[in-house]
């Protein structure tokens, strides 16, 4: 091979690695300016009847939403590839310790187009314990086909959704404690 190509060789290679470094280092810059600029989701109590579906444990197992009646559900669909989930992660976890150890209340980050592999390692590398789940396209109600992710869903002890939020936001906030608290009180 001629010093010719080793040169055009190592030069595309040199400008793989450095387009990628250059993709991380935008990603994580606009999901730090995302999360910079999170707000409270303004969740209103507007109960409606609520749909079941079917999601899946990261171990496959199925599970319905119509089993869990009884608690306080947030739901949260997101995924590994949307940087406004990403960027609300932490913010999910922060609430999410808050209720960790309330029967009552229970959480369903469900991802969307990952595999359960995918889900595992992005948790693990981020640092978050959250209770992730994984949902095929086809089994997500119509009702919840907002077209915009991530999308966040309360329902309520009786079963009805009561609350959506569409978009990233910061559920860390008090007035979120205080709205699943008066769900928790109903």
């Amino acid at each position: 091979m001629s010093k010719f190509w080793k040169r055009v060789g190592m030069s595309a290679i040199i400008a793989v690695v450095l387009a990628a470094c250059l993709a991380v280092v935008g990603w994580k810059l606009v999901t730090r300016r995302i999360a910079e600029r999170m707000r409270p989701p303004r969740l209103v109590y507007q109960p409606v009847p609520a749909s079941d579906f079917v999601f899946n444990t990261l171990d496959g197992q199925a599970e319905h939403l119509s089993a869990l009646r009884g608690q306080v559900l947030f739901v949260n669909l997101w995924g590994t590839w949307c940087i406004q989930c990403v960027a609300e992660m932490p913010t999910v976890q922060t609430l999410y310790n808050h209720y960790r150890d309330d029967p009552h209340v229970r959480f369903l980050v469900i991802s969307r187009l990952d595999s359960p592999a995918t889900v595992r390692t992005w948790a693990e590398r981020h640092r978050l314990d959250l209770p992730f789940y994984t949902m095929r396209d086809e089994d997500i109600p119509r009702s919840m086909r907002l077209n915009q992710y991530p999308a966040t869903f309360l329902y309520g002890k009786d079963g009805q959704l009561v609350a959506v939020h569409v978009g990233a936001a910061d559920w860390s906030a008090p007035e979120v404690v205080r709205f699943i608290d008066g769900l928790e009180r109903r």
